[in-house]
């Protein structure tokens, strides 16, 4: 270990220290400090002669916290990070905190307790993030605990008054203990006083005074002010006091409870609010992707591939709105790392996933999507051609859309037939096909399915088609009525339908 950096009770070997994070750093931002580090000590730069051993120690640091189980176990060998642990109020030669997040020593720092929600069904698993923080990283935590929060905090019988109680502590800037605070702020008091920074241990012993509940404590205050200066006709270069309520993490975090209440208001009117539910929608899925939340695919076809770059092998190909599961986020959180609904591990642009499961967005996609109501005797879909025709002849009783099937079960055409309607279609190879419909309300074109009531039956084997092999002579097809007599056309799996 270098000799510039000291172990600490949360970061017991340095290894943050010799990045210059905090423990608290994301996967994204330990990457990015090893490439700022590394340009620095390679020892083809770094002129120290021990530029070799500083460069080594500096890649066995990286090696263990970029890897999330190495990095756990790491962390595990220290002890959580709390005022209590890292303040010596006699020390006569106090060091600075520094943000438990980027590492930076932070003029105006605050031990604050962030909360998040992990749902499974059965149960929900309450966690906290807390640690001392500069101002910009604790917006940044409190928008992250709060988008994993919102996307998996509900879905369970407890899930939603967890969710609630963690969403509010966090808009409100999380809970800042008053003891801790107190200590905290006047440590960086004494440590900035030591550094004849007067202005700044002024400002702090000030900004103690709202933690300050009793004489002794209105004392420890009064004895820093009065070392920094504090009399009576002093110039005074005042501090901006940079935790005011209101910033860019207050409104961030209040905008999806917003687009809720306004979605609870206009339930009887969701259509007219569609716009409005999908703008709060990408505000959440542009957030950087977490290891363990499920996304899901936001493009027609997404390549999976071995390595994070656009020049490595593809290995899986994934359907729009295909679920996954996040394992890590690398490159500054552009690629990540994925686990398919096959088991395959790979990687794809950050980018291109958007927040949550797949099912709601897709079903919100199918119905925008729907087009025009289809009409009587309409070819929804065609994958081959032909010089025969079939004369169809509706007996269901209901609109349906009819597939024929290869005796492989591929589907070769697929058209619309109105409730006792009669229509011809051409194009129809030579050839044996079944016949199978579906039926519902509210038929979408772009996704071909039937968006509520889906139901599919198959006809009856003695209808089997064999198209006539006489050119532009026209086979005769009959669906006959639903139900369980013989003749009649009888309930198919809607998987089966739609297999294609």
């Amino acid at each position: 270990m270098r000799d510039d950096v000291l172990p600490s009770l949360s970061d017991p070997l340095g290894y943050y220290a010799l990045l210059q994070i905090g423990p608290l750093a994301d996967t994204a931002e330990i990457h990015a400090a090893y490439r700022q580090m590394a340009k620095r000590l390679h020892p083809d730069v770094n002129l120290s002669e021990h530029a070799e051993e500083e460069f080594i120690e500096l890649n066995r640091a990286f090696r263990v916290l970029k890897d999330s189980r190495s990095r756990a176990r790491y962390d595990a060998t220290g002890r959580a990070m709390g005022p209590a642990a890292l303040i010596r109020p006699h020390d006569p030669n106090p060091s600075p905190l520094c943000c438990a997040r980027c590492g930076k020593i932070t003029a105006q720092p605050r031990y604050i307790v962030f909360h998040q929600v992990k749902s499974f069904l059965v149960g929900s698993h309450q966690s906290t993030v807390m640690g001392i923080f500069c101002r910009d990283c604790a917006d940044r935590t409190a928008i992250r605990a709060s988008t994993l929060t919102w996307l998996l905090g509900w879905w369970s019988l407890s899930g939603p008054w967890h969710t609630l109680k963690a969403l509010l502590t966090n808009l409100k800037g999380g809970e800042m203990p008053r003891v801790g605070n107190l200590w905290v702020l006047l440590h960086q008091a004494r440590a900035f006083l030591r550094m004849e920074e007067r202005d700044i241990a002024r400002a702090l012993a000030t900004q103690a005074q709202a933690f300050a509940t009793n004489d002794s404590e209105r004392r420890r205050i009064a004895e820093i002010s009065q070392a920094a200066g504090d009399t009576a006709g002093t110039p005074r270069r005042r501090l901006k006091n940079r935790w005011s309520r209101w910033r860019y993490a207050t409104i961030a975090q209040a905008l999806p409870l917003a687009g809720l209440l306004i979605a609870l208001l206009a339930s009887g009117t969701a259509l007219v609010f569609r716009s409005q539910t999908d703008s709060v929608t990408a505000m959440i899925s542009i957030q950087p992707a977490l290891a363990g939340e499920l996304r899901h695919v936001a493009v027609d076809v997404l390549k999976v591939r071995q390595g994070p770059s656009g020049n490595d092998p593809v290995i899986a190909l994934l359907d729009r709105f295909s679920t996954v599961q996040v394992m890590d986020s690398v490159e500054d959180g552009e690629w990540a790392r994925i686990l398919t609904p096959s088991g395959v591990t790979g990687y794809v642009p950050s980018r291109l996933l958007f927040g949550g499961a797949g099912e709601i967005s897709k079903s919100r996609w199918c119905y925008e999507q729907r087009g025009e109501i289809p009409r009587n005797g309409d070819i929804l879909q065609r994958r081959t051609g032909g010089e025969h025709g079939l004369t169809v002849a509706n007996r269901t009783g209901r609109d349906i859309v009819v597939r024929l099937k290869t005796q492989g079960n591929r589907t070769l055409l697929t058209f619309f037939m109105a409730r006792g309607g009669q229509a011809t279609v051409d194009g129809i190879p030579d050839g044996t096909f079944r016949a199978v419909f579906a039926t519902g309300e509210t038929y979408s074109r772009a996704c071909g399915v039937f968006l509520d009531n889906m139901q599919a039956f198959i006809v009856p084997t003695a209808q089997i088609l064999q198209t006539s092999t006489v050119t532009g002579r026209p086979g005769d097809l009959i669906l006959p009525p639903i139900g369980n007599g013989p003749g009649q056309s009888k309930p198919l799996p809607v998987e089966s339908f739609l297999d294609n």
